[in-house]
């Protein structure tokens, strides 16, 4: 989710323990539904935590309780320790029937369902799917750290501040606000500052850290706090909305429409075919060899599938030695990254020589991304977090810096750009003198705040000296570090949407130039192509019941890819521009890249038991396709904007995915390889260059 991943948006999600169904059968009355189903009235508080005592006194700094123990001096100089003071509670018990708490809670969160607005539906949709998603989370850090909440002795708080730091490393991925479901929410109020100020690892003389590796409250609400926009609930507030959680949402499908997406019928507009004709000589493929551009890993006198020859071959590899499904095509290993696993996406510059990363864990020196230099096999530490982009002409990259990942694989955001986001723009020159560090303070670059959502793509025209940075509504995809069995869910809402920026390269640094912000209804995962005159989103298709670690929640399938002419415009001597529509493709994957000539689309698709018969097996219950139904697995699909035929071009096997693809200049795939036992690599294909033969 989020609200750009630098604002670490939770997540959380609904219950059903027994599996009954959480979205009425067609037809039936709300009142049939089984009494365990979310916003069944008269449903038990299934509230796995212990009734509260009285709060303290409403608008209580956390910090400014008595201190437990203080310490005293006796009359022979040792110090003495008064009785320990409990801690405030988590949350106040609130009695309010459960129709009346469902409107205040909805109210609070936002929810254009009972007329509300802000708070989190400023960054979040706030539909079925992300209320029942955040519900899900709830209900696990309820199960596994907060079935006893009360900090009556120090022990207490000891115990509990080593489950939630424990519990911020699971699974395998970026600390964020999904740790903490709805919790996210009250990490400002009473019971966690008396929870930092009290763990004995962070007392005088102690070296220890807390979830994430904060140290402070402050630190915790900074990385993790909710909402990211507009001012934090109040005590009283928060409990409202935690009880209804507690409660497994009594109410939500009473006052929270389902909202159907699009359905989709294959084509595509002859003018997209007119388009990627033209964009064969003056696309940005074509203009950067005329340059001529020197790309990484071309010997003199080498091009196409030609480079790369000097790195090793997949299929040389017994770990890989079947990754190649096109016939005549090539895939070569560019580098180990398993001592510095990415987070998210990577991508490489237009030379293909430079791979921007965000990071899983931070790199010595507290930084948290990198750039690797491939012709130096020399790695670059980087002041940024997410979303590495290169520009198409070679000419520099924008980097999401600070903050940390709130998305989801369930539940989106609605596309906005916090405040607090900054991004680094630099010119490519920057990487040009061997720098062990790129932070965003020197010369060529420049830092722009509030401008750019996360997920960004960026374009150049080709006509005209403008840049384009694209943001909106996403799904969060960090897969490969755990079996993942489905596509992202794609849960975008009407509101969802679209911005487009300009940027121009003065030759000082990026200046940035007007937004326009663009309606893109149950659609995101915005894609520009590299000459910005193309965009594609995945879109909405169906609601659908799902389990996330035995609960019950709602997600949304993916109907296909949209696929839009960009169309500048001047609106009182702004740029501007508009959307015209080309046509859909019906597959279901996760968020599309371009190649540079326009000519094709690629995407890395999960492999789920409707893949079985395509990758050779009888079907799903094939006995040699369990593995892929245990340990996941997922692969490239490459789409021909010219006709729309869809290939896969990789042949994973279980528990290796194929992730995150997206071209360099002349047409080589660059793409993560992640394994579920740890290890990464970087790896290229050039199946677009033997099929465009």
């Amino acid at each position: 989710m989020r609200c750009s991943r630098f604002a670490l948006l939770l997540a959380l999600g609904a219950a059903c323990d027994d599996g009954t169904r959480l979205l009425p059968e067609p037809g039936a009355e709300l009142s049939e539904l089984e009494p365990s189903a979310p916003g069944e009235p008269g449903e038990p508080a299934a509230d796995p935590l212990e009734p509260a005592p009285p709060l303290q006194p409403e608008g209580m700094e956390p910090h400014s309780s008595t201190p437990s123990r203080p310490e005293q001096l006796q009359s022979d100089g040792a110090a003495a320790e008064l009785p320990w003071t409990p801690g405030p509670p988590l949350r106040n018990p609130v009695s309010l029937p459960d129709a009346e708490l469902a409107q205040q809670a909805l109210g609070l969160l936002g929810s254009a369902a009972v007329g509300a607005s802000g708070s989190c539906r400023s960054c979040h949709s706030l539909g079925r799917p992300t209320l029942t998603r955040w519900s899900q989370l709830t209900q696990e850090l309820s199960g596994d750290c907060l079935a006893q909440p009360a900090l009556a002795e120090r022990a207490d708080v000891d115990a509990m501040f080593e489950c939630l730091r424990e519990r911020s490393g699971k699974p395998a991925a970026r600390f964020s606000a999904e740790s903490f479901g709805i919790y996210a929410a009250g990490l400002h109020l009473p019971w966690f500052g008396f929870l930092f100020q009290h763990a004995s690892s962070l007392q005088a003389g102690s070296s220890g850290a807390g979830p994430g590796g904060t140290t402070s409250q402050a630190e915790l609400v900074a990385r993790a706090g909710m909402p990211r926009a507009g001012q934090p609930w109040t005590q009283s507030e928060f409990d409202v909305v935690a009880e209804w959680f507690a409660r497994r949402l009594p109410g939500l499908f009473e006052l929270v429409p389902e909202d159907v997406g699009e359905s989709c019928t294959p084509g595509l507009d002859p003018q997209l075919a007119a388009h990627v004709t033209e964009l064969a000589s003056s696309g940005w493929r074509a203009r950067n060899a005329q340059v001529p551009l020197l790309m990484f890993g071309c010997g003199p006198g080498q091009s196409g599938s030609e480079c790369l020859s000097e790195l090793p071959r997949a299929s040389s590899q017994a770990f890989a030695s079947g990754w190649e499904n096109v016939a005549g095509s090539q895939i070569r290993l560019l580098y180990d990254n398993s001592e510095a696993p990415s987070a998210f996406w990577s991508r490489c510059s237009a030379d293909g020589r430079y791979v921007g990363s965000g990071l899983l864990s931070p790199a010595p020196g507290g930084y948290s991304g990198q750039i690797l230099d491939l012709a130096e096999s020399r790695l670059i530490a980087g002041d940024f977090a997410y979303d590495a982009t290169f520009f198409p002409d070679n000419s520099g990259f924008l980097m999401q810096q600070g903050g940390y990942d709130d998305g989801s694989d369930i539940t989106p955001t609605d596309g906005s750009a916090l405040s607090e986001a900054v991004a680094m723009l630099c010119e490519q020159s920057v990487l040009g003198n061997s720098p062990e560090l790129v932070t965003g303070q020197e010369p060529e670059c420049t830092l722009v705040g509030g401008a750019f959502g996360l997920y960004q793509q960026t374009a150049k025209s080709v006509d005209g000296s403008d840049y384009w940075v694209a943001h909106g509504s996403y799904q969060s995809d960090n897969g490969g570090f755990a079996p993942v069995l489905r596509q992202p869910s794609a849960a975008f809402d009407n509101d969802s949407s679209t911005t487009l920026t300009t940027l121009l390269n003065t030759g000082n640094g990026f200046e940035l130039g007007s937004a326009v912000r663009l309606a893109t209804p149950h659609q995101g995962d915005p894609t520009l192509s590299p000459s910005g005159k193309l965009l594609v989103l995945r879109v909405k298709g169906q609601e659908f019941n799902t389990t996330v670690s035995g609960i019950d929640i709602v997600a949304a399938e993916q109907s296909g890819y949209a696929l839009y002419a960009v169309e500048p415009a001047e609106d009182a001597g702004k740029s501007s521009a508009s959307l015209r529509d080309l046509g859909r493709i019906c597959l279901a994957g996760s968020k599309a890249t371009f190649s540079y000539d326009e000519r094709w689309l690629i995407f890395h698709r999960y492999v789920t038991a409707e893949d079985a018969t395509e990758l050779g097996f009888s079907g799903p219950d094939d006995p040699g396709f369990a593995e892929y139904l245990e340990s996941g697995a997922s692969d490239l699909i490459l789409v021909d904007l010219l006709s729309g035929a869809a290939q896969r071009i990789t042949s994973m096997q279980p528990g290796q995915y194929a992730l995150f693809p997206h071209f360099r200049s002349d047409g080589w795939i660059y793409f993560v390889v992640r394994t579920i036992d740890g290890a990464e690599w970087f790896a290229a294909s050039d199946a677009a260059l033997v099929l465009e033969r």
